[in-house]
C-alpha cells in the first residue's frame, strides 16, 4: 500500500511531456518493465477481445462496462476522436501495442 501511494506522489509530479514519452515501456522491452508491459497488454487484449461482443473491433460504453466499471465512467475521456465508440488505442490509452 505504502508503495503504490509512493509510486502515485511520483508519478503525479512528474512532468507530462516525460510521462508521455516514458510511461509505456515497449513489449520487446527486456527486464521487469518489459514483463509487466507483456502482461498488462494481454489483460487489456483479453478484456477488448471479452467486451466485443459484436466482433466490430470498437467498443461502446455498455460493452466497456463489463470489463472495465472504471472506464466506463471515464468513456468521454477515452473516447479521443468523439465517435462514441473506443477502438484499440482509445481502449488502452495510447499507441504503443498491438492488438
Amino acid at each position: 500500500m505504502k508503495s503504490t501511494i509512493l509510486l502515485s506522489c511520483l508519478w503525479a509530479s512528474l512532468p507530462a511531456a516525460t510521462l508521455a514519452q516514458t510511461a509505456v515501456p515497449d513489449l520487446d522491452q527486456q527486464g521487469r518493465r518489459g514483463d509487466i508491459a507483456r502482461r498488462v497488454q494481454e489483460k487489456a487484449a483479453r478484456q477488448f477481445e471479452q467486451a466485443d461482443r459484436d466482433g466490430d473491433g470498437h467498443l461502446t460504453e455498455q460493452e466497456v462496462a463489463t470489463v472495465s466499471p472504471y472506464k466506463a465512467r471515464a468513456f468521454s475521456q477515452l473516447d479521443a476522436n468523439g465517435d462514441g465508440v473506443l477502438d484499440w488505442q482509445e481502449f488502452v490509452g495510447h499507441s504503443r501495442w498491438s492488438r
